[in-house]
């Protein structure tokens, strides 16, 4: 069984201040260590579970966060950028199944820790097919291209209520429960750990039943920039479409070809300061 877990850094246990995931701050190391340990319990539950490989893809912002020394030896580890497939870099068909760790809530949610989509400076909200969409459900197109489930994912309460809606049944771990932007209350590292024993063992258990989030047919996205001359710069994107004056609109039959045109897109707005 061949395990991918995409690790990102602001739905981490204990971790709740901007300072936590700046790699500027004195406290960016701590955080890392912390992000380093969650993934582990991931790994660890993994291999308990039946797994014979587990891959994991650092998935925070320049995307070298995790200690490699520190790792679980058993795992192997993704880490720098750019990717091509960015926060699902190294998913493929061979992949029995994908986790989501220290995932957080998307752009626009009411108290959400964290909460952004891909670029808080950039991105103000995006939906796939006319359906709202962050990052854990934009990722997941990814894995269903390849045929591959989602699961179970591990972050705030906020965020799994959100990837219920944008997945499916997958597996949640709630390891802290969103209070504002820079607030949660987090459970004890006692409960935490014994929800990724049990939530790793029901998903690993029931990996059929889990939800493939495969496309048919023509796909669109809608991306709404945070400014308006971002859209603008975004339209040098020759597929482009310009719906109103910060929202544009990409499509494709193929979801891979679609996920990269979302990234240029990204990545044009985003050169804007």
């Amino acid at each position: 069984m061949k395990i991918f877990i995409s690790v990102d850094m602001e739905g981490i246990w204990g971790l709740v201040s901007s300072a936590h995931v700046d790699r500027d701050s004195k406290e960016y190391n701590r955080a890392r260590k912390l992000m380093t340990q969650e993934a582990n319990w991931a790994i660890e539950e993994a291999f308990n579970n039946g797994a014979t490989e587990v891959v994991v893809n650092d998935s925070h912002g320049n995307m070298d966060n995790l200690i490699i020394e520190e790792l679980d030896p058993r795992a192997q580890l993704i880490s720098g950028s750019p990717k091509p497939l960015s926060m699902m870099e190294g998913i493929n068909e061979t992949f029995d199944g994908v986790i989501y760790v220290g995932y957080h809530s998307r752009a626009g949610t009411i108290n959400g820790l964290f909460n952004h989509t891909y670029s808080g400076k950039t991105i103000a909200n995006i939906t796939v097919n006319g359906k709202k969409m962050g990052e854990c459900g934009i990722n997941s197109g990814v894995a269903g291209y390849w045929g591959v489930p989602i699961l179970a994912i591990a972050g705030d309460d906020k965020l799994a209520a959100q990837a219920k809606e944008e997945i499916g049944d997958l597996e949640t771990i709630i390891v802290k429960r969103a209070i504002s932007r820079y607030c949660a209350h987090n459970l004890s590292q006692q409960a935490v750990r014994e929800l990724y024993k049990a939530k790793f063992a029901e998903a690993l258990k029931n990996i059929k039943l889990k939800p493939v989030i495969k496309y048919q047919g023509n796909i669109t996205m809608d991306i709404e920039f945070n400014r308006e001359v971002m859209a603008e710069s975004a339209m040098l994107f020759p597929e482009a479409l310009r719906l109103d004056e910060k929202t544009i609109r990409i499509e494709s039959d193929d979801y891979l070809k679609l996920f990269m045109m979302f990234r240029a897109c990204l990545n044009l707005g985003g050169s804007i300061s």
